[in-house]
């Protein structure tokens, strides 16, 4: 289910319960119990609210509603669509590529700017195309490599104001990346990273 509303304001994604993610935009001390119909701290909601304006140059302008397989935590600031992932594999095919260009997956963040999330869309890898990378296609949880470089695209007001691809080379200042896991028990298999030490700032992902 998705849900868009006129109202002008800051675009944070939040929890309504342990199996629906929230895209919430407007001004988060005012419409936060309105929009969910439930309660939500505001410091939470203002702190994505504030990392999404910071990252785009703007404050959002619509209200969308994502229903998710999992919980995921209170917060969260969209930061585009992802486009592609790469991968580096410690068996078979040494690097691996993950094409999500038009699949509606959107990328967004923890309100800290600390961790990165795989939001809605089409998120599934075929067991053939586990396989071909060298992966073992049995799992229900599925490490697929180091992840080295994520492609995105987004409209940045303080950049140029053009919806842009963006890439980010994972590791480019302490070498440390993070992994990309696969977890594919139920309808809808769902794609997440595990430590890393990048982080999300007004000039983008970095390290």
């Amino acid at each position: 289910m998705r849900r868009r509303t006129k109202n002008p304001g800051e675009l944070v994604l939040m929890t309504a319960n342990p199996a629906e993610l929230v895209v919430m935009g407007a001004n988060p001390r005012k419409r936060s119990r309105k929009a969910s119909g439930r309660r939500n701290p505001d410091s939470k909601l203002e702190g994505a609210s504030e990392l999404y304006q910071e990252f785009h140059g703007e404050a959002g302008k619509h209200v969308d509603e994502y229903h998710e397989p999992e919980p995921r935590p209170a917060t969260l600031s969209e930061l585009g669509d992802l486009i592609e992932l790469q991968v580096k594999r410690p068996t078979g095919w040494k690097w691996a590529v993950f094409d999500f260009t038009g699949r509606g997956v959107k990328l967004a963040s923890n309100a800290q700017g600390t961790q990165l999330y795989f939001i809605s869309g089409n998120q599934k890898i075929s067991k053939g195309e586990l396989s071909h990378v060298g992966a073992d296609n049995s799992k229900e949880l599925v490490d697929l490599g180091e992840a080295t470089l994520i492609a995105y695209r987004a409209r940045k007001a303080h950049v140029d104001g053009i919806a842009s691809n963006y890439e980010h080379k994972f590791g480019e200042e302490t070498g440390i990346r993070p992994r990309l896991m696969y977890d594919c028990r139920g309808p809808q298999p769902r794609l997440f990273l595990s430590g890393g030490e990048y982080r999300i700032e007004a000039a983008g992902i970095i390290n």
